[in-house]
């Protein structure tokens, strides 16, 4: 009997131990999944909005605009995202997408969406004037009833499908293949963008003649090899990216330029090229007329790219006046478009263009600012050797190379006549002289029509004073 009480008693406390050994993991298992649960609405429940951003911001719908919406939310990932423009009260619906959730645990996988839209006011029906664009993003939050945080975005966009007029006020051009023209014209709205495009160039137009911002001013060039039949055309186009076009009246005259030949010899190329080392890939590297053609031809191109840096931003005035002036008491020894064979060792292995004049004098003869202007470049460059440019206003700059120094400094306003070197023959040159050139924004021209006061005052004075009034 004694047995059996004690092993019912033993028994029951088995039992008891067994319950209570399961109460005890059931409550850490309720409490980590509380925790859990916690955990995933604190995620799942996040209050950030997703971000829109449109470009650009200030917006002017014209014949065909183009936008571009950037979407972001880095948190619970874009959901969906929807444009719209207001029509007569109305909603045009222009964008809507939708991003599906990755699952439970996930985000939707897209945090991060750009699209760039194309908007065609006259397809939608759209009128002249102001409208609204509304611009929505939601998440996969589960606020707001499983929703999701909404982004908003309202824009208020003018609608402009009208082209710019262009009234050319200059009248007959007479140009000179290889020379400069000035075109002046009225633009009945502010552009963004105008100018004189000429074959693949564009020269661009500055507003203000007369005092008034829509009459502009564009000087433009015809390279060397630009003659007759070159297309020529005002430009314009306004803030809605509406473009006009028109041609004017010109004539241009064929010019025919000379051509040099130029021998090299070794012991010419053995002084020359050791300046030229640092300047060139290899450059010590190969025979001599090897890395002469490295300097003759990509030096020359790399100089050229360096010196359009500099032309392509101009004053917005005229800085000068009157004829530029020559080099004083100086010889022309190579003139503008000159095409140079040179010829090594009784053949000719390279051909160039000079697109200057050298002007000889004294040995180091004081160099004059052919006019008023602003110092844009002081320095060395490469085959021109230390070089000056001058911005005279308006697309206009003088070059002057191979100077053996320079007395002025970048920014620097210099006045016609003021000495701002000496002559030299740093550089690709074979002797002290002056290269001096005229450049129209990327294109060199004749300098020649430049040191001419008749010209001056035919082909550009006559024609400012002639349109004062626009």
């Amino acid at each position: 009997m004694v047995i059996f009480h004690f092993d019912r008693w033993s028994v029951n406390q088995l039992k008891s131990k067994d319950k209570n050994t399961k109460w005890r993991w059931v409550a850490p298992l309720c409490g980590v999944l509380i925790l859990a649960l916690g955990a995933l609405l604190w995620v799942k429940m996040e209050g950030e909005a997703p971000n829109i951003k449109l470009t650009p911001e200030s917006l002017t719908l014209g014949i065909r605009s183009e936008i571009t919406l950037s979407f972001s939310d880095a948190k619970s990932g874009l959901s969906k995202v929807w444009m719209g423009i207001l029509k007569g009260g109305k909603e045009e619906t222009l964008l809507d997408e939708n991003f599906p959730s990755s699952g439970l645990f996930s985000k939707s996988g897209i945090q991060e969406k750009t699209f760039i839209q194309v908007i065609e006011p006259k397809k939608l029906g759209l009128g002249e004037g102001k409208t609204t664009l509304r611009i929505m993003a939601w998440d996969h939050s589960w606020r707001h009833w499983f929703h999701g945080n909404r982004g908003y975005l309202e824009r208020e966009v003018a609608v402009d499908t009208r082209a710019p007029q262009i009234i050319v006020l200059s009248k007959f051009h007479y140009l000179n293949q290889g020379g400069t023209g000035l075109a002046i014209y009225r633009l009945t709205e502010p552009c963004p963008e105008t100018g004189v495009r000429v074959g693949e160039h564009f020269f661009p137009g500055y507003g203000g003649h007369s005092g008034d911002p829509l009459v502009h001013m564009a000087f433009f060039a015809l390279s060397y090899e630009q003659g007759p039949g070159t297309s020529i055309a005002i430009k314009a186009v306004d803030k809605a990216g509406n473009a006009s076009q028109t041609g004017f009246a010109h004539h241009i005259k064929a010019v025919n330029f000379k051509k040099d030949t130029i021998p090299i010899t070794d012991d010419f190329l053995g002084q020359l090229l050791p300046k030229f080392e640092s300047e060139i890939e290899g450059g010590d590297k190969g025979s001599l007329i090897e890395r002469f053609l490295k300097v003759n031809r990509n030096l020359r191109e790399k100089n050229y790219r360096q010196m359009v840096q500099v032309t392509t931003s101009s004053e917005k005035e005229l800085l000068w006046k009157g004829a530029f002036l020559r080099l004083p008491n100086s010889e022309a020894r190579a003139g503008f478009a000159d095409t140079r064979d040179y010829i090594y060792q009784g053949k000719k292995v390279d051909q160039q263009v000079h697109l200057g004049i050298d002007l000889a004098a004294l040995a180091h003869a004081p160099v004059p600012a052919a006019n008023r202007g602003r110092v844009a470049f002081a320095g060395d460059l490469g085959i021109y050797g230390r070089t000056l440019l001058i911005d005279h206003g308006l697309g206009v700059f003088s070059m002057y190379s191979h100077l053996s120094d320079y007395t002025v400094q970048i920014g620097q306003v210099v006045e016609k006549g003021e000495i701002i070197g000496h002559t030299g023959d740093t550089g690709l040159a074979g002797g002290d002289h002056l290269h001096f050139s005229v450049v129209v924004r990327d294109t060199f021209v004749n300098p020649v029509e430049w040191w001419d006061p008749m010209w001056i005052e035919k082909r550009i004075m006559d024609k400012l004073k002639g349109t004062e009034n626009g």
